[in-house]
């Protein structure tokens, strides 16, 4: 898994069914979609996920009221064992992507998680040597949590797409 898709509740195949027209549309044709174990969530594999988010963002502003199930696209660098040490590794080897003068927030989205979210933050803070900023970040640490895996990623906030935020935009 390299990228999250997120739909409304019960609404999964369908923002499958989406997923798939309009990757085909971008030239991909090596991908897989799984339906995850928790509601609204879809796991897709890509050859190349980050080029693959950039074309959707592009496609839903050109083509806002085209794309109506899919509601948020994330793409996740690393997938790792639901283990504090296997998640602060994790962690420590992608936060090289933040440059010294570059700033990160963290976000965790936990399904079944082991951890308090609190337990979590401290955990990834101590390991990434950077300057924290809430309000605008420069990347965004992300942790999604899926009971006994995690993805994780280290983001600039653009590489998350929020369909709603980019139809509000055109």
């Amino acid at each position: 898994m390299n990228l999250v898709v997120t739909s409304a509740k019960g609404l999964e195949a369908r923002a499958s069914a989406e997923f798939k027209e309009v990757a085909l549309l971008s030239g991909a044709r090596k991908f897989t979609i799984e339906r995850s174990p928790y509601d609204g969530l879809i796991e897709v594999e890509a050859e190349d996920a980050k080029s693959l988010v950039s074309f959707i963002r592009e496609y839903v502003k050109a083509e806002p009221f085209k794309v109506r199930f899919m509601m948020r696209l994330i793409p996740i660098d690393r997938v790792v064992d639901t283990k504090l040490e296997d998640i602060v590794k994790a962690v420590k080897d992608l936060s090289a992507s933040i440059g010294p003068s570059e700033s990160f927030r963290i976000t965790i989205e936990a399904r079944d998680s082991p951890y308090s979210d609190k337990q979590l933050i401290e955990a990834i803070a101590d390991a990434v040597d950077r300057k924290v900023s809430l309000d605008s970040p420069d990347k965004i640490v992300l942790l999604e949590i899926f009971g006994e895996y995690a993805g994780i990623a280290v983001a600039a906030p653009d590489d998350i797409v929020s369909i709603a935020r980019l139809k509000r935009a055109t």
